[in-house]
């Protein structure tokens, strides 16, 4: 070897040291980690399987591939005489032994290697193999139970699969040696080899068909995931009558054929080996894909579905009992508009809890006036309820993060010892107005103020939700995303590409851009971790005039704090500050004076990701909600169990997988950062899950029973939107279940669409207070709804309405109210446009529109109230130079009648009479207070400053006559300002 040569070995040799010494620092920051959560046993078990794993594999690999060689480089026999021409000249052979041995164990190792990494992701399935138990059920085509397929089938395929290759690789790399070695040659047309290398050949060959056997008995169960049945999943009468005996067949075959191989180990004539692997590969190819579809062709198209009936009610049956949907039971709803006063003030908390903000305007308008600085920003709003004065009130509220990209100057300093938090939140009720259309805030500014007396302790959010604009490039919206991406740095014993849960199942499906462009994120900036319980004090909230930063990068006025939670990992000593500065890279993290012996780093802070690092085994909904709970701030993220290998169930998009349940809610304090995962009891009509309770045996730590779970934080406990709208989405074609009827599509449901904004989008899911149309006198509850139409005509009528109780002791439950098919009940689209042809709504929007002014319409909610149903859309307006939606106006649909007016008091009052006014107990803010008397038209000259006052306060009037629909008084004024204006431009000099 060269001089050159061996320098770049040796660098290569070096960086690759380097790089194993950092992932060692890194792994041990990642222990220290799972060591201040209480969680190290998780922490050590992963990697102790992960490392079990590639070892064994790694070295079975490496063994098998590497002895076979040496046989391989065998020297030829002494006496062996060679015949025909050499394959290499003598000197080029020379040359070629120098690096002959070296170069294959270079080339086992690498080999061995990718094994080793290729196994040790697969830790998933080899704790599932072990831990796994029965799930009670059976499929229909094999009588084996679902359990096998869930937690064992996935591995088998693997083990199988990596066997196979490894003989294949073997037996090519051998073969390619004993051509080198000349101990097999092709002379003439004949093929010669000398004993040896033909058995060693031979023997692989043999091995890598009883391999193949094997692999085709697996095939079987793999037909439950066929997807060739037209518009069903699962094995189909093709599969069964067609490709299921062609294995059979194969599975006999290929054995036979191994066992060829080695028998003809001691033959001198390659004939009949051949002929056994052409046999093989023939039947395989040929009858494999010829034969199946030749049934499909001429046995199933002409009688289609009779043969597949049975395969259909499989697929039904599977899938509803996959999706949780198997217990629902549907019920009529006959629509009968006739409510009373008294039916009114018996569903007042449906009425005062109809929600008017839209999540989408409400947070432009909580950042337009409650951010209250460029370095804070809401990520998201969400909604909940809370008890207020003896009585439940849904609210929105809305976490107030920290932005760093909004620190005017950013240094080290500024954004990892001083900026380390967010501070408090916004909420208000879902129909509450105060001024001119903005929300009535229960709790707001700094430090936080209440209204309604809900306390909060403890304001400082050091942990965050990952939907961030400071971490993501976009905000989107949560249905279009199941499993987030992994953060950079996540702990090492984090899941691969797969879905986390979900064996062999892909990541989810790539969220869209947004459609409205103010809400595109800044530049991502690297908030990785941030230090607390330096010689700095933390950066607390604004106080007084903060215009002047000091020389650390604080400002002046600000109220300060001091970190005292257990979050995360102490640096005690220089050691572990040297490792995080290799985890990080950031030299100031061992350079700088501000740490003590008692500081902290906090890192892996977004959700869901912090969740995702640490119990990599489940799926977390990319949308965490905030509580206040006993004075302190709470993440609850919803946590999913899933998998893709539910026998004869259907996939879905949304997951890529055809299993799963919400088994878990993971509660996270935002100042401690401690994630606590309770465990959901099963659900009303649903077995225990079996995915989940592997899980804790397998990690006992980690979970707890819910009942463990605070009561307080119990009643915030809500449906998950995301696992609802996947269930819809699967019931809107597995509610049909007759098989003609599925087969068909006579009754197939969609999700229809509603004008938002400006344009067409599906209706979301949307929580509402009601009692269930077949419970009248039951008590309020919260619920998730959503409605349908039919496929096809999903602009035109409903056909039924579909809503997921979150309240005790019904949780969990999922209830259906289909429509009459003789009733014609209005769909959300059909009442959009009733809406818009509306006369005295059409001259508003014209109206708004002649100012330039952006109107944004919002979600249409559909409101059961006893038989009849409620339609209400809230109206925003915006300013087109400065985004800050106000709810200007609400329209109310009942039977064939519409209303508007300002306010859902005085819709209700214009829609049910005088009687309605009182219903709603809690009136909206700056209702009932006398309208502002008009400003007289002026009778005579007065300064400048006068005249504009007056103008101002006439615009203001206006405004407020064109909410009310009052276009008379609108236009009075208007001309009674623009008098006032030219009397004030004719005072000037």
């Amino acid at each position: 070897m060269t001089r050159s040569s061996k320098l770049l070995v040796y660098g290569m040799g070096a960086v690759f040291a380097l790089i194993l010494i950092q992932k060692a620092f890194i792994m041990y920051t990642d222990f220290l980690w799972y060591q201040s959560l209480g969680q190290a046993s998780v922490f050590v078990l992963i990697l102790r399987t992960r490392a079990f794993l590639g070892v064994v594999m790694g070295a079975l690999f490496l063994a098998f591939l590497y002895l076979n060689l040496r046989f391989a480089r065998r020297p030829l026999p002494a006496d062996l005489t060679l015949i025909g021409k050499r394959l290499l000249p003598a000197e080029e052979r020379e040359q070629i032994e120098q690096y002959a041995d070296r170069g294959l164990l270079i080339f086992t190792l690498t080999g061995a290697v990718m094994a080793a990494l290729v196994a040790s992701g697969r830790w998933r399935e080899w704790l599932l193999l072990f831990h796994g138990g029965a799930f009670g059920e059976t499929d229909a085509l094999f009588g084996v139970d679902v359990g096998f397929y869930v937690f064992r089938l996935g591995f088998l395929n693997y083990l199988v699969q990596s066997v196979f290759y490894a003989v294949a690789i073997t037996l090519v790399v051998t073969v390619l040696v004993h051509i080198y070695q000349e101990s097999i040659r092709l002379v003439g047309n004949t093929l010669h080899a000398i004993p040896r290398a033909r058995t060693q050949v031979l023997s692989l060959l043999g091995l890598a068909l009883l391999v193949k056997a094997a692999a085709y008995w697996l095939a079987r169960y793999n037909l439950l995931y066929s997807t060739r049945g037209q518009e069903f999943s699962g094995a189909s009468y093709a599969d069964v009558h067609g490709r299921l005996p062609i294995l059979y067949a194969l599975v006999a075959l290929a054995l036979v054929a191994g066992i060829v191989m080695f028998i003809s180990t001691r033959l001198r004539s390659f004939n009949l080996p051949i002929g056994a692997l052409v046999a093989v590969l023939l039947v395989s190819l040929l009858g494999g894909w010829m034969y199946p579809a030749l049934v499909q062709q001429f046995v199933v198209r002409p009688d289609q579905l009779r043969l597949e009936t049975p395969f259909i009610k499989h697929n039904i049956t599977a899938t509803l009992q996959a999706y949780g949907l198997d217990a629902i039971k549907p019920q009529q709803h006959t629509v009968r508009n006739t409510l009373t006063p008294d039916l009114l003030a018996a569903n007042r908390e449906t009425l005062e809890n109809i929600r008017l903000w839209d999540h989408r305007p409400l947070e432009t308008t909580f950042q337009q006036t409650q951010a209250l600085r460029s370095y804070y920003r809401f990520a998201d709003v969400d909604v909940d309820r809370y008890t207020v004065n003896g009585r439940e009130r849904q609210v929105m509220l809305a976490a107030r993060e920290l932005d760093h990209s909004g620190i005017v100057r950013p240094t080290w300093v500024s954004q990892y010892l001083l900026y380390t938090h967010g501070y408090g939140l916004c909420m208000a009720p879902v129909n509450e107005i105060v001024g001119d259309g903005l929300p009535n805030y229960w709790i707001k500014d700094f430090p936080p103020e209440s209204s309604v007396g809900l306390e909060i302790k403890r304001p400082q959010l050091y942990y965050y939700t990952s939907r961030h604009p400071r971490l993501i490039e976009h905000i989107t919206s949560y249905e279009h995303q199941f499993a987030p991406e992994q953060p950079s740095a996540a702990p090492s014993a984090e899941p691969g590409p797969e879905t986390p849960g979900v064996p062999g199942a892909p990541a989810g499906p790539q969220q869209p851009a947004p459609q409205d462009a103010r809400r595109q994120a800044p530049a991502p900036v690297d908030v990785s971790y941030a230090v607390v319980n330096t010689k700095e004090l933390e950066f607390d909230f604004p106080q007084g005039d903060d215009s002047a930063p000091s020389s650390t990068g604080a400002q002046a006025g600000n109220a300060t704090t001091r970190y005292a939670g257990k979050g995360d990992v102490q640096l005690s000593s220089f050691f572990r500050r040297f490792c995080f500065f290799v985890r990080f890279r950031h030299l100031p993290l061992l350079l700088t004076p501000s740490l003590t012996a008692e500081s902290r780093i906090l890192f892996n802070r977004a959700l869901p990701e912090r969740l995702v690092a640490l119990a990599p085994v489940m799926g977390y909904d990319p949308d965490p909600y905030l509580v206040i709970s006993k004075g302190e701030l709470k993440w609850i993220n919803d946590a999913y169990t899933a998998t893709n290998m539910y026998p004869y169930s259907a996939r879905t998009a949304w997951f890529g997988a055809n299993y799963v349940r919400n088994s878990v809610k993971v509660v996270t304090d935002a100042y401690e950062g401690l994630p606590e995962f309770y465990v959901m009891p099963p659900l009303p009509g649903q077995k225990p899950d079996p995915v989940v309770a592997c899980w804790r045996k397998v990690f006992p730590t980690l979970f707890r029973d819910f009942a463990q779970m605070d009561p307080e934080l119990q009643t915030h406990i809500r449906y998950p939107q995301l696992l609802f709208r996947v269930q819809v989405e699967v019931y809107s074609k597995y509610h049909m279940k007759d098989p003609q009827t599925f087969f068909q599509k006579e009754d197939m449901w969609a999700i229809p669409p509603e004008v938002y904004a400006n344009s067409q989008r599906e209706v979301e899911p949307y929580y509402a207070n009601m009692s269930l149309p077949t419970e009248p006198d039951a008590h309020q509850e919260f619920l998730l709804m959503l409605p349908f139409t039919l496929a096809g005509r999903a602009d035109k009528n409903m056909v039924a309405w579909m809503a997921g109780r979150c309240d005790a002791p019904n949780y969990g439950e999922l209830v259906v109210y289909q429509f009459p098919k003789a009733l014609l009940v209005p769909g959300p689209m059909q009442v959009e446009s009733m809406i818009s042809q509306d006369a005295e709504i059409s001259k508003l929007i014209t109206l708004w529109g002649q100012r330039q002014s952006r109107i944004i319409r919002g979600n249409l909610l559909v409101i059961p109230i006893s038989s009849a149903l409620l339609y209400v859309e809230p109206f925003y307006l915006e300013a087109p130079n400065s985004p800050l939606p106000q709810l200007k106006l609400v329209v109310m649909m009942y039977g064939d009648r519409i209303v508007n007016a300002p306010t859902l008091n005085h819709a209700l009052k214009r829609m049910f009479g005088q009687d309605a006014s009182t219903v709603v107990a809690t009136p909206v803010a700056g209702e009932g207070a006398p309208p502002p008397p008009a400003v007289p038209p002026p009778s005579g000259v007065g300064t400048v400053k006068q005249l504009l006052e007056q103008a101002i306060e006439l615009d203001r009037q206006a405004q407020q006559a064109l909410a009310q629909g009052d276009l008379a008084g609108y236009q009075a004024r208007q001309r009674q300002q623009q008098e006032l204006i030219q009397k004030a431009l004719g005072q000037l000099p």
